[in-house]
């Protein structure tokens, strides 16, 4: 059986690739199960180093072993008084499909037991792996099973940062437990350790440069949650959009759609985005997914937020989309809740008496704005508009006189589409918003809805490259009732495009005018500081391109655990520098004492190549203590020194002997004679394998003095 550090560090590897899933769930939620799977698993071993006899049943015992771990800590709410029953098994079936639930999650994903399981389930097969491949292979394949857990974790997310030098170091310090020789091994016929921490460090170092090479733009690591996270499509409901015209209707404006109470008033609610446009309808095309436990803000919303929370109380509202905010965080008391991250779209597929909602808001002022410049990345900001009919593209073109895409000239054709089109107020009120109905507002001058105005908004921003999508939602009363809730209506129905503002992420504006008719404008609101950037932009043939500040380090971190800024560049540059300067400054230093050495004057150059001797076979594993003779180094050097290394001790010993022995200076000839003895040393140690030449390289140990060790130079300087 293998040894029991060789089983602990390749468990250990397996922990830890266990928890490389931490970005996933959250470290809390994993490190009770991932470390008691580990422990169970051995803790069998154990069992059967103590009864050999249960070897041949070690596989069953594992998985029975780590099973009943997995039970205990993630699915004890399924059991008996802990006994395992039938919906125990049932959830661990379940888990066998539970990677892929958790793809179609936002991360951190909800900690429930059925997404949870696969982890656990992950981490015992993969200890499994590691008890039957000890006993069978080299150590290092050991550590193979906690790195495949540790990559499959990083398809998820992948590590960078403080983080992932954490999980480098740990899985560094596994492959040297794994590596250091048993007590009765003897060492010089192995690889140490050290070199092959240097092997890893190279082939780490020489990785990450190939990486950044690929690279160089530090791009979003793919994920499987970018190819698979598409969760099963809700029942086909109306579009909020289509809905529009009927709310807004004269018989159905008065209803109550749901009330919110919140500690400041909130101007807007959105019920869905819409960022593809074919010419006759407008949806979405981003992925579904059930909402996680948390979900930060995006890498394209660099500025600082503060966060809000609100209750919303549902009165006559259908269909599955929920009244939400543009960057929702958590939701609370709503069944299975999804969301379309990228719009913030929220969904569910019962909808809830009452719920809790906390979102992020952007701290953004008027002058931020105005200094900003659009993100012509931001997804869906820039689709498809369908055959764009020849003259709303010259009217697009005439709006902004050509100028570039800012967030300026945005709310310029803001500006120009409030001074040339109208309000519809007549009944019936005009529906519609594809090409057709389109035309008619944009060129016919036929008075519209908001439906119309920001549809027509986003189809001339896109035709001018300014980024832009539409959303559907409603405008809320500023004033609480008496009962301190705020009431919103039918009649409160509202279009309206946002553009994709760099550093702040999307914004919305009001083409029609609407969102803040008839209403009192909140202080520090999105629609206040709109307003206060309108009043400061000029004409559109006066605009000037900003000058738009570079993006932050902190747009390209990805979320992930908590931790401090780490310059891994500087870490990986440092180290394989450090790296270098060992594989060729040790043997350099070696060379440099030899040849020194040899160019004593005399009896001190006897000395020397019986020093040069001494530490080369300390180089290759020889015990050599300070009273050694050179003869006494011969019977210690047995095992490693053959007929040729022997022979040239021997001259080296008759030499000393002359030295010692002559009564004055010897000649040039015994110096000579004494290196020609150490040559022969050399060539041969050169007869061992060629692991143990390298380790004796790149020792260390021989370069430092001997404790004790030149009471033969002080002789011999005696003598002279």
């Amino acid at each position: 059986m293998s040894t029991r550090r060789r089983t602990a560090a390749a468990l250990a590897a397996v922990a830890v690739g266990g928890l490389c899933f931490g970005p996933v769930f959250g470290l809390t939620s994993l490190l009770l199960p991932v470390l008691v799977v580990c422990l169970a698993v051995y803790a069998v071993t154990e069992l059967c180093r103590y009864r050999p006899t249960l070897l041949t049943w070690r596989p069953l015992l594992v998985l029975v072993a780590g099973l009943l771990a997995t039970i205990e800590t993630v699915l004890r709410s399924t059991t008996l008084a802990g006994l395992p029953t039938a919906e125990t098994i049932r959830a661990l079936g379940r888990g066998l499909t539970a990677w892929q639930l958790t793809l179609e999650s936002t991360w951190p994903a909800r900690p429930d037991p059925d997404l949870v399981v696969f982890i656990p389930l992950l981490v015992l097969l993969a200890a499994l792996l590691v008890v039957e491949l000890l006993d069978r292979t080299p150590p290092l394949v050991g550590v193979l099973p906690g790195l495949a857990v540790a990559g499959i974790a990083q398809a998820y997310i992948a590590l960078s940062g403080f983080a992932a030098v954490l999980v480098a170091l740990a899985f560094g310090a596994v492959i040297a437990a794994l590596l250091v020789p048993d007590a009765a091994r003897k060492p010089q016929r192995s690889v140490t350790p050290l070199i092959t921490g240097a092997i890893v460090t190279v082939l780490a170092v020489v990785g990450a440069l190939a990486v950044g090479a690929a690279d160089p733009f530090e791009r979003t690591p793919y994920t499987l949650q970018q190819a698979q996270s598409v969760a099963a499509p809700a029942t086909r409901q109306a579009s909020p959009l289509d809905e529009l015209a009927g709310r807004l209707d004269r018989r159905s404006k008065d209803t109550v759609v749901f009330r919110y109470q919140a500690p400041s008033p909130v101007g807007r609610w959105r019920q869905v985005v819409l960022n593809s446009f074919d010419g006759a309808n407008w949806t979405t095309d981003h992925p579904i997914l059930r909402l996680g436990s948390e979900l930060p803000p995006g890498p394209e919303v660099r500025v600082q937020t503060e966060p809000q929370h609100a209750e919303v109380e549902v009165k006559e509202l259908r269909g599955p989309w929920l009244p939400g905010q543009l960057l929702p965080s958590s939701l609370r008391g709503v069944i299975e809740p999804q969301i379309e991250p990228i719009g913030g779209t929220l969904l569910t597929g019962e909808m809830p008496d009452r719920y809790e909602l906390t979102w992020a808001k952007p701290k953004v002022d008027a002058k931020l704005l105005l200094a900003s410049g659009i993100d012509a990345d931001a997804p869906g900001g820039l689709g498809d508009l369908g055959a764009v009919p020849n003259e709303v593209a010259a009217l697009a073109t005439d709006a902004l006189a050509g100028r570039r895409a800012t967030f300026a000239t945005a709310l310029a054709l803001e500006s120009y589409m409030r001074k040339r089109y109208k309000l519809a107020s007549t009944d019936p009120l005009p529906t519609g918003h594809s090409w057709p109905q389109l035309r008619r507002f944009l060129l016919d001058d036929e008075p519209g809805t908001s439906e119309q105005f920001a549809a027509g908004y986003v189809a001339l921003a896109r035709v001018n490259g300014i980024p832009a999508r539409l959303v559907v939602g409603f405008r809320a009363p500023t004033t609480a009732d008496a009962d301190g809730w705020y009431t919103v209506h039918n009649g409160d129905a509202l279009a309206w495009p946002e553009v994709a503002v760099d550093g702040v992420g999307w914004w919305p504006l009001d083409p029609s005018g609407q969102a803040a008719s008839g209403k009192s404008v909140v202080p520090g609101s999105d629609t206040d500081v709109t307003d206060q950037a309108r009043r400061e932009v000029p004409p559109v043939n006066e605009i000037q391109d900003p000058e738009v500040a570079p993006p932050s380090e902190s747009s390209h971190k990805s979320a992930g655990w908590p931790r401090p800024d780490v310059p891994a560049l500087g870490i990986f540059i440092g180290s394989g520098a450090l790296l270098l300067l060992w594989l060729l400054g040790v043997p350099l230093l070696k060379t440099l004492r030899a040849v020194r050495r040899k160019r004593r004057p005399g009896n001190a150059a006897v000395v020397g190549a019986w020093a040069e001797a001494r530490d080369r076979l300390r180089a290759h594993g020889v015990a050599v203590t300070s009273g050694m003779t050179v003869r006494d180094l011969a019977l210690a050097a047995e095992d490693v020194a053959d007929e040729r290394a022997s022979a040239g001790l021997a001259v080296v010993a008759n030499s000393v002997d002359q030295a010692l022995w002559s009564g004055g200076q010897v000649g040039p000839e015994v110096s000579r004679e004494a290196w020609a003895g150490v040559r022969e040393v050399r060539r041969g140690l050169r007869s061992r394998p060629l692991a143990d030449r390298l380790q004796a390289a790149l020792e260390l140990r021989s370069l430092f003095r001997l404790s004790g060790g030149d009471r033969l130079r002080r002789v011999v300087a005696a003598d002279r």
